[in-house]
């Protein structure tokens, strides 16, 4: 198994790179070594499942968990330290991790990075919101009574649907099966009510979203997100289907692209 993500930064619209590289000198230590007491108090989500997640039961490219591969993973942790270095200047709370099309190892990206942030000490969730395919579940080896579209429904309480995944130590939200009414869920006030609410626990909440061109799921989550990762395959993905993915975030908003380097699909 072979798996190595790096940050692209392809001549696209809209993509600084300056804004997306891994910082040196103060700025990253302030980010991620400031003393617990200077951090501001927020309330602790103490979510009703926990899961201990064992080798025997986890997806051989979810290298930021097992750290079985330390080269893969360090990429991971280059990625979560732009992210946590480019808070410290603007509001990225939410990342909504998208691609062009299915199987260019999004939710690998997104389950990585978690991983990889929370090993920095950030308190992370990571949702499930690829509502016509959901993967998390399935690449955790975990099932759930609930999911995205029951707590909206039925307005639940967060801690009632969320999981503590541990060792890693970051907690996910997953969406069950396919959810046919996903748009109408997105636009949800109830959707935006839970958003608002899970803002107040988490350092970073991180949408793994449908590919964008297959579904207008992801662009309407890019309205309700601070920052968009593009995940890319080598292979998987046309020069024309990147730019036309790109044109479709706002350009504001774009963090960059992630060139995951994966031998299976994932």
């Amino acid at each position: 198994m072979a798996q190595s993500v790096s940050e692209a930064f392809p001549e696209l619209p809209g993509f600084e790179e300056n804004e997306a590289r891994m910082p040196t000198g103060g700025a990253l230590g302030a980010a991620v070594g400031a003393a617990p007491g200077m951090q501001p108090q927020r309330p602790v989500m103490r979510p009703s499942r926990e899961v201990e997640l064992t080798l025997a039961r986890l997806d051989p490219h979810l290298v930021a968990i097992h750290e079985m591969d330390p080269n893969a993973g360090s990429q991971f942790t280059r990625l979560a330290i732009s992210l946590i270095s480019g808070s410290a200047h603007h509001t990225l709370k939410r990342v909504l991790l998208t691609s062009a099309n299915s199987g260019e190892g999004r939710t690998c990206v997104a389950l990585n990075l978690a991983a990889a942030l929370a090993r920095s000490r950030q308190r992370v969730l990571v949702i499930d919101t690829d509502l016509r395919r959901p993967s998390i579940g399935r690449m955790l080896g975990l099932e759930s009574e609930v999911g995205l579209a029951e707590a909206i429904a039925l307005d639940l309480q967060p801690e009632e649907i969320i999981t503590r995944i541990l060792p890693a130590d970051f907690h996910v939200m997953l969406t069950r099966g396919q959810v046919d009414n996903s748009a109408e869920l997105l636009i949800s006030p109830n959707f935006k009510r839970l958003l608002s609410e899970l803002d107040t626990y988490y350092d970073f909440i991180l949408f793994d979203s449908a590919p964008m061109l297959k579904s207008a799921d992801a662009s309407l989550l890019g309205l309700l997100t601070s920052t968009t990762i593009l995940v890319a395959r080598p292979g998987a993905t046309s020069t024309e289907e990147m730019r036309k993915s790109v044109s479709l975030l706002n350009e504001e908003t774009f963090f960059g692209v992630v060139m995951n380097r994966v031998d299976d699909q994932c």
